[in-house]
């Protein structure tokens, strides 16, 4: 539980972040900086442990985690775009939100994760929230 609460505030403290960021400079530079920065500090903690059988018994692994590097880098240079043209209190729900809620359901049918009674009402509630929150800034309301 103490790494999901880590990455929540760290996720936090990247959005703040990243909207000021995207605000004061180029966004494709702001994303091009970021994805840099994240890929740095992971690669200084592999290198000591990494060696021939690491990627030899995870080729599925490595080709999945290349495809999540060219959605991270497409999903970077869209959100700072968005920072930089909305508000973070309707960029952060709808974008967050609305991966919460399709990663939930993906999870469903990919993994066959099961999705309890009570999940399932915070995920109905939730679409409900991303429904209202994008008719409002459709809307002008």
């Amino acid at each position: 539980m103490i790494y999901i609460l880590l990455a929540m505030l760290f996720y936090t403290c990247a959005i703040i972040l990243g909207a000021v960021a995207s605000r004061n400079a180029n966004t494709n530079l702001v994303a091009a900086i970021s994805n840099i920065i994240s890929a740095i500090i992971p690669v200084s903690v592999i290198i000591p442990i990494l060696n021939k059988k690491l990627f030899t018994n995870s080729k599925y692994g490595v080709v999945m985690s290349v495809l999540t590097g060219i959605a991270i880098a497409l999903f970077t240079m869209a959100l700072t775009k968005s920072y930089s043209t909305n508000k973070v209190a309707i960029v952060a729900p709808v974008v967050f939100g609305g991966a919460i809620f399709l990663s939930s359901l993906l999870s469903y049918f990919f993994f066959k994760e099961k999705i309890s009674f009570i999940q399932g009402v915070g995920l109905a509630l939730l679409g409900l929230g991303l429904i209202f929150i994008i008719y409002a800034r459709s809307t002008g309301r």
